[in-house]
C-alpha cells in the first residue's frame, strides 16, 4: 500500500479519538477535604471528569477554568485545575472483551494446507480428487495488531495496555460455537492466547450471535462499570443474524463501547452473493453505530486497533481546589459551599464547554455544596447536631416506655379517666416516619450516616450500592455510580443527593420515570425502608448511622 493511502486511513481513523470542542462532555462531584496538621477542615475539591479527547498536554489542561455560573453566584472567580489524571492512571478500570470470527477460511488455513488440483482424467479406480481450499485469512494480521508493542506516548496504544490497574479482559473465539480462549488480568490478554490457527480446521459455520452473547454475558461476569467490546467479524451469521438486534440493545443498556473491525482484502471466505454481502455489513454497522474499521492489510488493521484504544482512553479527571486566595492581592476565588446545589460552568480559556448528551441535548451540570465551609469554625454549634437526634430518640423511647407500661388502671386521683384515654390515643397512633438526618458532618466529630439501596429483583438482586457524599448517579451508562442493566432505564436515569439535610431521590427526567414507593416522582425526601422502582428494578432505600 502506498504511503500517502496509509497516512489517509490513519487520519480517517483518528476521527474515532479526535472530536471537536463542541462533542466533549463532564460531569463534576465533590471530594471532601482531607484534614492536616496545619489545616484542620480544609475545603472540599471538586473532580471533573471530562470525555470525548485524551489527556491534552499541560498548557492545554491547565487552561480549564472552573466557576459557578454567573446568574446564580456573583463575585467568586474561576479556579483553574491543579492536577490532571489520564484514563489509563485512574481508578475506573476497564472490562474488555476481543471477539473474533474463527471460521477456517476466515482465519486462513495456508499455514498448514497446500493447494493441490486434479487431473481430469484420473486413473480408472482411483478415488475422486478433493481439492483442498486454501486461503491465507486474517489471523495472521489479526495476531500481529494485538502483538504490537505500546510507544512511548503518554496515552495506551495496545489493548492489554488499553484500561487502568485492576482491569480484565477476555478473549473469545466464534465459529460452530463460542469458546473463551482466555479471561482474566487485561495485561495478560496477549496475541497468543489466539492459539494456532489449526484448531479451527473444519470448523465452517459462522454463529456471531452466539460469540456476541458469550461476550455480553462474560462482560456482565466480569462486574466492570466501564465495559468495552472489539469486534474482529465479517458480519455474516449462520442463523441470519436476526437477533443483532437485540443484543445490540442490551449492550448499549450496559454501557458497552463496541469497536468493529472488518478485513476488506480476503473475501472468498464470505458466500459470493451481494445481498449477502450488504445484510453482513449492515450487521457491524448496526453493532458500531456505522463506526466499522475498513482495512486492507496488517498495518491498517494496527492502526484501527490502536485508534480504538485511543477512543477508550478519550477521557480524563481534572481536580479544581475549593477556594484559592491570590498572595499578592488576597483576593479570594472558588466557590461557595452552603450545603446547597449550584449550576458550575467549565471553560477552556474564555470557551463554555457545553455539556451536551444525547437524546436530552443541553444539559447544565448542577453539584450540592457540601459539606458546608468557610463559615464559623465547626464546633460552635456542634452540639446541635447532637441534640436534635437525641431529642427525637428520646421521644421515642418515650411513646416505647408509654406502649409497654401496665394496662391496669391508674388510681383516679392520679389519672382521670380522660387522661387515660387521650395518652391511649397517643399510643396508639402509627408514628410518622421520620426523614433521615445528618449528624455533625461539618466538623468531622459526630457519626456519619450511611446509606445504600439495595435491589430487590433482577440480575443484581441483593447486592448493596452505597451512596456517596454528594451525589450517586443511577442509569445504565458507564458514567453512573451505580449501573443497572434494565431495559427500561435510561442512561442518566436518576440521581440519590446527600447532604446534610438527609437524602433527596431526583428523576433526571427519564423516559419511564422514578418512582418512590409505588408514586411516581421528580424529588422525593428519602425515608429508610422506602421502595424505588427505575424502569422495572425495584429497590429498598436504607440508612444506618455509621462509625
Amino acid at each position: 500500500m502506498s504511503q500517502p493511502r496509509f497516512v489517509f486511513a490513519v487520519v480517517a481513523l483518528a476521527l474515532w479519538a479526535a472530536p471537536a470542542l463542541a462533542d466533549l462532555t463532564w460531569t463534576a462531584e465533590v471530594v471532601p477535604g482531607e484534614p492536616t496538621a496545619q489545616q484542620r477542615h480544609p475545603p472540599p475539591s471538586i473532580r471533573v471528569k471530562v470525555v470525548g479527547e485524551p489527556l491534552p498536554a499541560r498548557e492545554t489542561w491547565g487552561a480549564f477554568v472552573l466557576r459557578h455560573d454567573p446568574s446564580d453566584v456573583k463575585g467568586l472567580g474561576g479556579v483553574k485545575p491543579t492536577r490532571a489524571i489520564p484514563y489509563h492512571l485512574s481508578t475506573e478500570p476497564l472490562g474488555l472483551v476481543v471477539l473474533v470470527e474463527g471460521h477456517e477460511y476466515y482465519f486462513g488455513n495456508d499455514s498448514y494446507k497446500q493447494a493441490q488440483s486434479c487431473t481430469d482424467s484420473p486413473p480408472a479406480g482411483a478415488p475422486p480428487c478433493k481439492v483442498a481450499k486454501v486461503t491465507p485469512g486474517v489471523y495472521g494480521a489479526i495476531y500481529g495488531g494485538l502483538a504490537a508493542l505500546d510507544t512511548d506516548d503518554a496515552i495506551p496504544t495496545t489493548v492489554s495496555s488499553a484500561g487502568p490497574p485492576g482491569s480484565k479482559g477476555a478473549l473469545i473465539v466464534y465459529s460452530t460455537d463460542a469458546e473463551t480462549r482466555f479471561e482474566g488480568p487485561l495485561t495478560d490478554l496477549s496475541a497468543d492466547r489466539l492459539g494456532d490457527p489449526q484448531v479451527q480446521e473444519g470448523k465452517t459455520s459462522r454463529e456471531l450471535v452466539a460469540g456476541l452473547r458469550l461476550a455480553q454475558q462474560t462482560l456482565t461476569r466480569m462486574g466492570m462499570r466501564r465495559k468495552a467490546l472489539l469486534v474482529f467479524s465479517d458480519g455474516f451469521d449462520a442463523s441470519g443474524g436476526s437477533a443483532v438486534a437485540g443484543i445490540k440493545r442490551q449492550l448499549d443498556d450496559a454501557g458497552v463501547e463496541v469497536f468493529v473491525f472488518y478485513p476488506t482484502y480476503v473475501t472468498d471466505y464470505i458466500p459470493d452473493d451481494p445481498a449477502t454481502i450488504r445484510t453482513s455489513r449492515a450487521a457491524l454497522d448496526k453493532l458500531a453505530d456505522g463506526k466499522v474499521a475498513r482495512v486492507d492489510d496488517q498495518d491498517e488493521l494496527r492502526a484501527a486497533i490502536t485508534e480504538a484504544v485511543l477512543a477508550l482512553n478519550s477521557r480524563y479527571t481534572l481536580e479544581f481546589p475549593g477556594q484559592t486566595i491570590d498572595p499578592r492581592t488576597r483576593t479570594k476565588a472558588g466557590f461557595v459551599w452552603d450545603g446547597r446545589e449550584h449550576p458550575l460552568q467549565l471553560l477552556l480559556g474564555d470557551e463554555p464547554i457545553v455539556n451536551y448528551v444525547e437524546p436530552a441535548g443541553e444539559r447544565p451540570v448542577v453539584v450540592l455544596m457540601a459539606p458546608r465551609w468557610g463559615g464559623a469554625p465547626a464546633g460552635g454549634r456542634w452540639w446541635l447536631w447532637l441534640a436534635i437526634p437525641a431529642g427525637l430518640v428520646a421521644l421515642g423511647l418515650g411513646a416505647a416506655a408509654r406502649r409497654r407500661a401496665p394496662t391496669s388502671p391508674p388510681r383516679p386521683a392520679i389519672a382521670p379517666a380522660a387522661s387515660i384515654g387521650s395518652i391511649a390515643s397517643i399510643a396508639a397512633a402509627p408514628p410518622n416516619p421520620v426523614r433521615t438526618m445528618m449528624v455533625n458532618v461539618t466538623g468531622g466529630d459526630g457519626l456519619p450516616v450511611v446509606g445504600w439501596i439495595v435491589p430487590i429483583q433482577g440480575d443484581r438482586s441483593f447486592q448493596t450500592f452505597k451512596l456517596q457524599y454528594g451525589e450517586t448517579r443511577i442509569g445504565t451508562t458507564s458514567d453512573a455510580h451505580i449501573v443497572l442493566g434494565d431495559g427500561y432505564m435510561s442512561t442518566d436515569h436518576a440521581r440519590i443527593v446527600m447532604s446534610p439535610s438527609g437524602f433527596t431521590l431526583v428523576d433526571n427526567n427519564s423516559t419511564n420515570g422514578t418512582f418512590a414507593n409505588e408514586r411516581r416522582v421528580q424529588r422525593h425526601e428519602l425515608v429508610d425502608n422506602d421502595l424505588l422502582m427505575f424502569g422495572k428494578t425495584v429497590c429498598k432505600f436504607k440508612t444506618i448511622l455509621g462509625t
